[in-house]
């Protein structure tokens, strides 16, 4: 039997006010896409590899990220980058909140940024050799 192949993923949010999360994503150099028939059903923003998919929330206290419950996850998404030094002076040049920095060791970069919506999106790859 033969296995198919998995070319991709996207991440979902539940959004306060879909165009304005849109326009987050698009200064930070992701691509903006409207998907949908008639009103916009959601937004995609992609950068690379990474996609988030934006849902507008009926209710803007239903928009409650992972990160922000109790016993939940640091972060809501995690991509993976070769250049994570690189994405970090970037998105701090662009005015992203740093929700927690460039952490450092000898094999592993990791930091994170909040989004409006209060999504923490952290970038984390080995360190290259040099």
């Amino acid at each position: 039997m033969s296995l198919g192949k998995i070319s991709g993923s996207s991440i979902v949010f539940l959004v306060k006010d879909i165009k304005r999360s849109a326009q987050f994503y698009r200064d930070l150099g992701f691509y903006y896409e409207e998907i949908g028939i008639g009103d916009i059903k959601h937004i995609h923003v992609t950068r690379d590899q990474l996609t988030f998919i934006l849902h507008e929330a009926s209710s803007t206290e239903d928009v409650r990220p992972f990160s922000s419950l109790k016993g939940g996850p640091q972060w809501d998404a995690f991509a993976y980058s070769d250049e994570v030094d690189v994405l970090f002076e970037e998105f701090k040049a662009k005015g992203a909140e740093i929700a927690y920095g460039l952490n450092q060791d000898p094999i592993w970069n990791e930091f994170a940024i909040r989004d409006i919506d209060g999504y923490v999106v952290a970038f984390g790859g080995g360190v290259s050799k040099q």
